[in-house]
């Protein structure tokens, strides 16, 4: 009798427990339903008043663009340039000096760009920027943040990269497509070019005429690279009396080709801008640290003007190089001696702060950037 009892309160006690997991089990069941209700109510109601708007009109996309704030040049190409291979966009041997300066957003555009430089020699190509990049337009000010960060990371990259010139900088520009609906915003960026002729100077028909010069620009670098030999000092130095004995400095400033790579190591004539990035071009190359320096310079007759020449790193140091103004314009044949072909060669502050002065905003509406401190005196 006691163990049928006992058999008894265990059947109820087992039973009263089945029936408390199925009034909880029913509980979270009707919980999920009527959450799934509430959700699947408010998914409606968006989705009738996505439908309204559109049917009122009521639903928004507008489209800006953000310019870039600087001026360009055409080029004009030699006819005996051929197209023979793609070029390849390496990744050139620098410390990405300017790039490391530059904030996330800057960042992530630079990277946007430099990858896709290939892809820009086709003339027309869309580049659709990261989330991460048009989170910046829901802050405060979001648009000028990012026409800031726009134009800081395009001086950047054509600062640590010289072969950026075929681009016509003032056909490219960010655009920011803006959608409302309701209360939510969403943007979408893109880089594209402004028109129908594309990311390419005039000079430049098609792609193929772009790695063909870029190729040419290439060989010419290779070949003087070949035959410098020695420490980095002799290779510096080599690299300069190259420069110096080779281009001519072009005062007809008409011709187009004298501020990029093409007119300096091509057709052998520059302005300053061209000699500056041909150093760094080779430098780069060479595993040398070298950075382009923008700013003024006032010459002997008191005259101050715009100014672009290096600074480069030597025995972990770095040191001021103005090829431009060590290769003084000689009438008919002269002999220029070495005390006035490296006069500025790996100079201290103490001497080229006299008469360079720098200026880290590469543009009005860019971030100004730091140069790397000078030792004071002259190497060696």
């Amino acid at each position: 009798m006691e163990n049928k009892a006992k058999e008894k309160r265990q059947y109820v006690i087992i039973n009263c427990l089945l029936l408390l997991i199925t009034i909880l089990l029913g509980i979270y069941l009707y919980k999920i339903i009527q959450s799934n209700k509430q959700q699947i109510k408010v998914g409606y109601e968006q989705g009738v008043n996505f439908v309204q708007q559109l049917q009122e009109g009521t639903l928004n996309v507008e489209s800006s663009d953000i310019s870039l704030a600087k001026n360009n040049v055409n080029i004009e190409i030699k006819e005996d340039i051929k197209y023979s291979e793609e070029y390849k966009f390496d990744n050139v041997f620098n410390n990405k000096y300017y790039y490391n300066q530059l904030d996330d957003c800057a960042k992530l555009i630079y990277d946007t760009i430099e990858n896709n430089l290939y892809n820009m020699t086709a003339g027309n190509y869309e580049m659709k920027l990261s989330n991460e990049i048009s989170d910046v337009l829901y802050e405060d000010n979001g648009e000028e943040k990012l026409d800031y960060s726009f134009q800081s990371a395009w001086d950047a990259l054509t600062q640590d990269r010289t072969d950026t010139f075929f681009i016509d900088i003032t056909n490219v520009n960010l655009k920011i497509k803006k959608t409302t609906y309701g209360n939510k915003v969403n943007y979408a960026l893109s880089i594209a070019p402004d028109s129908n002729e594309g990311y390419l100077l005039k000079g430049l028909e098609n792609k193929q005429t772009v790695h063909a010069v870029l190729n040419s620009i290439r060989e010419q670098r290779d070949s003087i690279i070949s035959n410098a030999s020695g420490s980095d000092y002799d290779k510096i130095l080599q690299v300069h009396d190259w420069i110096i004995d080779n281009l001519e400095y072009e005062s007809n400033i008409e011709n187009s080709n004298v501020y990029n790579l093409y007119g300096a190591l091509i057709e052998k004539k520059a302005v300053c801008e061209g000699y500056a990035e041909a150093f760094k071009y080779i430098l780069d190359e060479m595993r040398i640290p070298c950075i382009l320096v923008s700013g003024t310079a006032t010459n002997s007759e008191g005259t101050t003007e715009r100014h672009e020449w290096n600074y480069v790193q030597i025995d972990n140091k770095w040191y001021a190089v103005d090829s431009t103004w060590d290769d003084p314009v000689v009438k008919g044949f002269g002999y220029v001696s070495n005390s006035v072909k490296h006069k500025y060669f790996l100079i201290g502050s103490r001497k080229i702060n006299r008469n360079h002065f720098v200026n880290g905003q590469m543009t009005q509406n860019g971030q100004s950037f730091i140069y790397p401190k000078l030792e004071s005196d002259n190497y060696k």
